[in-house]
């Protein structure tokens, strides 16, 4: 299929919508817009691990993959630009889940913003214990001057012999290639620059190993992700140490943190509108927005716990986060607010 790989993950992401978002809805849960929607709905829909992977993406890229679903009758446009996927659409996603690759260890929610900085530290040191091993002169791979101080300070305070540090290092790459498939050990290790040779970029590996390139991409991605998940697990690891000064994001948009810094306070929502000069309803946007990223976030102080059950039980008897929908089977009893704070709160559990 054309836009094969692109066409597979927005199938896939279209089911996850189930109708109830837009194409631009994916697109922005790609490229990690920091929107209290877009950071919601990637926790709502159990996308979070889509979350920021794909920075460079075009919306006209998005365009062409759904306009090649729709010709092969595998989606059907509903309103509002969405897109729901047909029976043979969903036949066809359980099948390309079978036989297609995905990034089971992907994680953009906690990595979005770090992978890039963890691979140039990654591979700039491969690429200067390579050399230094060899007794050869190199250009640095990256010219990313704090990262290039980053490594050389890392070099300077080490008590192990470079040989050490080399084969240590080069024993936690192996046992990690060693738990994903081949393919994606071989894409990681091209990647990789030695003394010898200069890692190929993506597309180089895509043409090489004749795979689609966003598909290449992935694979990548997904070693990556997996290595810093297995480094934060292991504090012992030299992986561990090039997360170092590296701050995991915080998942919420600059006027919500600093609502969620009154309510730490004390501070009622009425309160925080007053001394922020902002109307009650973007208060309680932040409040939605706070309960879906923060998972010690409480709403208790804001929805009864009876009627909270009520509407946890009646999105999932409706299949539907639609809150119009929700709010009718229930009746005015329940206010929009309660509704967002609870899908927002129980979404990730659906």
């Amino acid at each position: 299929m054309k836009d094969g790989y692109a066409a597979f993950l927005l199938s896939f992401c279209l089911h996850r919508f189930n109708g109830e978002r837009s194409l631009a809805a994916v697109y922005h849960l790609f490229s990690g817009k920091k929107s209290a929607q877009t950071l919601q709905d990637s926790k709502w829909f159990q996308l979070a691990p889509f979350f920021g992977v794909w920075k460079d993406i075009t919306f006209s890229e998005i365009e062409a993959a759904a306009q090649s679903l729709f010709e092969n009758g595998l989606i059907v446009p509903v309103q509002n630009r969405a897109y729901i996927l047909t029976e043979k659409g969903k036949r066809w996603l359980d099948e390309q889940l079978q036989r297609t690759f995905f990034p089971t260890h992907l994680n953009g929610w906690r990595y979005h913003d770090l992978e890039k900085w963890f691979w140039y530290r990654l591979s700039l040191l491969v690429q200067t214990l390579s050399n230094l091993l060899h007794h050869t002169s190199f250009e640095p791979i990256h010219r990313h001057e704090k990262t290039l101080m980053w490594v050389k300070r890392y070099l300077l305070s080490q008590r192990r012999t470079v040989r050490t540090l080399a084969e240590t290092l080069y024993g936690e790459l192996y046992r990690l290639l060693d738990d994903v498939s081949e393919e994606e050990a071989t894409v990681f290790t091209l990647r990789l620059t030695s003394y010898a040779r200069i890692g190929w970029t993506n597309e180089q590996i895509a043409s090489y190993l004749q795979k689609d390139r966003v598909c290449v991409q992935f694979q990548f991605q997904n070693v990556l992700h997996y290595m810093m998940a297995s480094a934060e697990a292991d504090r012992s690891s030299i992986l561990y140490e090039l997360m170092h000064g590296l701050s995991l994001p915080i998942p919420l948009t600059l006027s919500a943190q600093k609502t969620y810094e009154w309510l730490l306070r004390g501070k009622s929502l009425g309160e925080i509108a007053r001394l922020r000069r902002l109307k009650r309803s973007t208060i309680e946007d932040h409040v939605v927005e706070i309960a879906a990223n923060i998972p010690q976030f409480s709403i208790a102080p804001f929805v009864h716990e009876k009627k909270a059950a009520k509407i946890i039980e009646t999105a999932r008897k409706l299949k539907t986060r639609k809150l119009k929908r929700i709010r009718d089977a229930i009746g005015d009893d329940v206010s929009y607010f309660e509704i967002r704070l609870v899908l927002a709160k129980e979404g990730e559990m659906w």
